[in-house]
């Protein structure tokens, strides 16, 4: 029976050879099946993962391996399964708990060209912290060991050139015993292209005595091919002649598969180091290099001639002032693997070497890390520009956050902290409606439009953290990650609510001041119409003798002064009407306000005072300032109904910096404040911002004319004083008025001069009467003539001017209006006070009233006349200005 056939190299005769080789190695290396089980585990790796290998064989790689991403590392063992090596760098962590990094190289094992394992290294990277490392590979070269040959002899006979053969060798080649042909039955084994080839070397053995060791091809009789080492002498006869050869035979064939497998290894590790980005080289104990690819000849900069015949340092000398020696040095002095990165200032790069120490030199992994550096100075540039910016967010004086498309905060600036009362500790990681409250609404309309352009600016209404309500002036903007894509939103917000609420009491200061110069203007125009009615019912009643008649025109006369009277209310809210300035003892005007609050309050209203004891004066009408606060008072009784209570206070207020209140800005400076506060049924915001306004009323029809606090407003502002209001729903309503305080003397207005009787009469005098209006102009004529005197007319200034240069006689008195076109009253004033001094001036507004005459004499005007005015106050006034007039002439040169 014959012997069985070689068993062919096997997995297991794999793993002994690895273990063989990597067992000294200081890198990790491993075997895997096809089912990703551990077959075999170096010591290197072992020491990483702080574990036996006996721990690790028949586990899963991927469930020892402690990768903190193992999707990863199984992606990676498929690929080399499929038959193509994998590379990549991963992190885990030991049993011990440190973390690690390490790069992993996985090379596909092949028998018969199916890939039946999966050998792998790692490098460990944890001390160099993201530094790039080519495994290194002359360490890593696999040695295979060798299977024991197999051995049988050999003979042929020079003359017969028959074959012999032991018993080994026919075991061997599969001969059985009972075969005695076996020259045929062994040059039967050889291939056709193998049978020449051997033949030759025996025949040349045979004839020249020329032993031989040759490697060829046979094939067993069962049809098995084996790679065969055969061995060969001549044999001498006793004559010396050459009379056989004889030899052994060896099967080799694991030897070859092995080897080949070797060679196909070397072959793809060459691949490898040639078609890598980074360099590799190898140098010898004299500092030469002995290997470099390509990439490393690149880097290098000298032909591959030359690396090897100089020395390194003599290439490179300045390398060793860059530290690249000394760390070569150690390497070879410790046997270890030395990382060293500088910058090489005749390429202007930096390179990064890990030299790792070897029997006959070091191999060296050369990287150009010159983007890394320059990234890491970027990056640490960016990082202090960063904080250099966020000292500066934090520092401004806007709220500045940013936050997530969710709503979740992620910066929070001081400012913000301030603003909102929520420092960044409580509001990073929060939802920002929670810290500031938006309108749902208004947020989704807001966040729409950002999404849709990638910028929102507008105003929101939010609160703080106390509940306090604010108004935000909101600039927020899109801001997108180029890395990851995901996106957030940057907001700068400022709160304006203080400038809102000034801008509106401006607002309504503007509307208050505009409707006060329509009414200014409307009244001008009324008193205009007014005044010659006013005169012609009193002309018409002075000649009247009819009982019945007299009595009309009387009423016709009340009419008119009472249509004034509407007017001149009308004009203390367009103009404030000065009226008297004297000194205002405000304890006597309390003590008057405190007397008719009691009197108009009903018994169910409370009435408390509470005042500092002796409040300085202040100066100015008292008539109108009691008006002012009785106004408050009956305001604040009609707001409680029959029962409640009315507080009426009054201090010292010290305005260090300028007071905005809804009148207008008070400037610095002492005021007495005096504060009428009820608990009635309080306002609203809304109203609240509209009840100075002209005509706003909140009383029912019929109750109010809408005038008294826009009245009360402008006496206030003609006073230099100030008027503010608090009130809520349901919490009552507390006004408060500011009275300057004032140590100036007063100045008195000259009072409008009582109706006299009988009439003054005139002498004759020639009286020129000025205005635009000419119904004014033919009642004041008539009048005046009527009563003595004569006239003349004119319609402006220049008319007037024509009259008197060019007239036959001189004029004694001029009465002007002051509002007039082409030429009104002021420079008409002027003229003939520079060119006719002797002509005295009476002056005559719609717009003046109370202290407008006081202002108007010294501006060479002698009287004032407020229209609409009566006939005897024309005549009155014509007459003592003639008198002063005569008086100062006497008295003249």
């Amino acid at each position: 029976m014959s012997e069985p056939a070689v068993a062919a190299v096997t997995l297991d005769d794999i793993v002994r050879a690895l273990r063989i080789a990597t067992r000294d190695s200081p890198d990790a290396a491993f075997v895997i099946d096809r089912d990703g089980i551990f077959v075999m585990a170096n010591d290197a790796l072992c020491r990483s993962l702080r574990v036996e290998e006996s721990t690790l064989i028949g586990r899963r790689f991927d469930l020892s391996a402690r990768s903190t991403d193992p999707e990863r590392i199984l992606q990676a063992f498929r690929t080399a399964r499929a038959g193509t090596p994998s590379r990549y760098r991963g992190t885990g962590v030991r049993t011990t708990g440190e973390p690690f990094v390490a790069e992993v190289t996985q090379l596909p094992i092949r028998i018969d060209d199916e890939v039946v394992a999966v050998f792998g290294t790692a490098l460990d990277l944890t001390a160099a912290d993201d530094d790039d490392a080519e495994a290194r590979r002359s360490e890593d070269l696999l040695r295979l060991a060798g299977r024991i040959a197999r051995f049988g002899g050999w003979a042929v006979d020079a003359g017969t050139r028959e074959v012999s053969l032991s018993r080994d060798a026919r075991v061997m080649l599969g001969i059985p015993d009972d075969v005695d042909d076996l020259s045929a039955a062994a040059w039967a084994l050889h291939p056709d292209d193998q049978r020449e080839f051997v033949t030759r070397e025996l025949e040349r053995c045979m004839t020249t005595g020329e032993p031989f060791d040759i490697e060829s091809v046979m094939l067993t009789t069962s049809g098995e091919r084996l790679s065969i080492r055969t061995v060969g002498e001549a044999v001498i006869g006793p004559d010396g002649a050459i009379v056989g050869a004889r030899g052994a035979i060896c099967d080799i064939s694991e030897l070859v598969a092995a080897r080949d497998r070797e060679r196909a290894l070397e072959s793809r590790l060459s691949a490898t180091l040639t078609s890598i980005s980074d360099g590799i080289y190898f140098v010898n104990t004299d500092n030469v290099l002995t290997y470099a690819n390509p990439t490393a000849l690149e880097m290098l900069r000298f032909s591959e001639e030359v690396l090897r015949t100089t020395p390194l340092w003599e290439l490179f000398p300045e390398a060793i002032e860059a530290g690249y020696r000394d760390a070569f040095d150690r390497a070879t002095r410790t046997g270890e693997r030395v990382v060293h990165r500088a910058y090489y200032p005749p390429f202007d790069r930096w390179f990064e070497t890990t030299a790792y120490p070897t029997g006959d030199g070091l191999a060296v992994y050369l990287r150009d890390v010159t983007d890394d550096e320059r990234a890491r100075e970027t990056a640490r540039r960016t990082q202090e520009q960063l904080a250099q910016q966020a000292a500066l967010l934090d520092s401004a004086s806007d709220a500045m956050l940013v936050r997530d498309l969710d709503g979740t905060v992620r910066y929070w600036n001081h400012a913000a902290a301030e603003l909102y009362g929520w420092s960044p500790e409580e509001a990073i990681g929060r939802n920002v409606v929670d810290l500031i409250g938006v309108d749902p609404e208004l947020r989704a309309a807001a966040v729409a439009t950002l999404l849709r352009d990638g910028v929102y600016t507008g105003e929101l209404a939010q609160r703080t953290r106390d509940g306090r309500s604010i108004v935000v002036d909101c600039r927020w903007q899109v801001i997108t990650d180029e890395t990851t894509g995901a996106k957030t939103i940057f907001a700068v917000n400022t709160d304006i609510t203080q400038y809102r609420t000034e801008q509106e009491a401006r607002q309504r200061a503007q509307r208050l001041e505009s409707l006060g110069t329509l009414a200014g203007g409307i009244a001008h125009d009324l008193n205009n119409v007014l005044t010659p009615i006013l005169m012609s019912v009193q002309l018409l009643e002075s000649d009247e003798t009819d009982p019945d008649r007299r009595e009309m025109l009387a009423t016709m006369e009340s009419a008119v002064k009472r249509g004034a009277e509407m007017i001149r209310q009308v004009l203390s809210f367009a103009r404030g009407v000065e009226g008297r300035r004297i000194v205002v003892d405000v304890d006597r005007l309390l003590d008057d306000l405190v007397a008719f609050s009691r009197e108009a309050l009903p018994r169910g209203i409370t009435l408390d005072i509470e005042r500092t004891a002796a409040l300085p004066p202040t100066l100015g009408d008292p008539t109108q300032l009691m008006q002012v606060l009785v106004n408050l008072v009956t305001n604040a009784k009609d707001a409680m109904g029959t029962e409640g209570r009315l507080r009426i206070s009054a201090e010292l207020l010290e305005i260090v910096d300028e007071y905005t209140s809804v009148s207008h800005a008070a400037p610095p400076g002492q005021y007495i404040a005096i504060a009428v506060q009820d608990d009635g049924h309080g306002m609203p915001a809304e109203i609240v911002e509209k009840i100075f306004e002209p005509f706003f009323t909140t009383k029912a029809p019929g109750k109010g004319t809408g005038l008294g606090l826009a009245t009360s407003l402008a006496i206030m502002r003609s006073h230099g004083g100030f008027m503010q209001v608090y009130s809520e729903p349901e919490q009552g309503t507390r006004f408060i008025v500011g009275l300057p305080v004032s140590t100036e003397a007063a100045v008195v207005d000259t009072p409008e001069p009582a109706n006299r009787s009988p009439l003054p009469q005139g002498a004759g005098e020639l009286v020129l009467v000025i205005d635009d209006e000419e119904t004014i102009r033919q009642v004041a004529s008539r009048t005046l003539e009527a009563h003595g005197y004569r006239t003349l007319v004119a319609a402006n200034g220049k008319e007037a001017i024509e009259l008197i240069e060019h007239g036959r006689d001189p004029v004694d008195l001029v009465i002007t209006d002051m509002m007039m076109p082409v030429m009104d009253g002021a420079a008409t004033s002027a003229y003939l006070e520079e060119h006719h001094p002797s002509i005295p001036i009476i002056a005559a507004s719609g717009l003046n009233s109370g202290g407008g005459g006081s202002r108007s004499i010294g501006m060479g005007i002698a009287r004032f006349l407020s229209k609409p005015y009566t006939t005897s106050l024309l005549l009155t006034t014509v007459r003592d200005t003639l008198l002063e007039h005569r008086g100062i002439d006497e008295e003249g040169p």
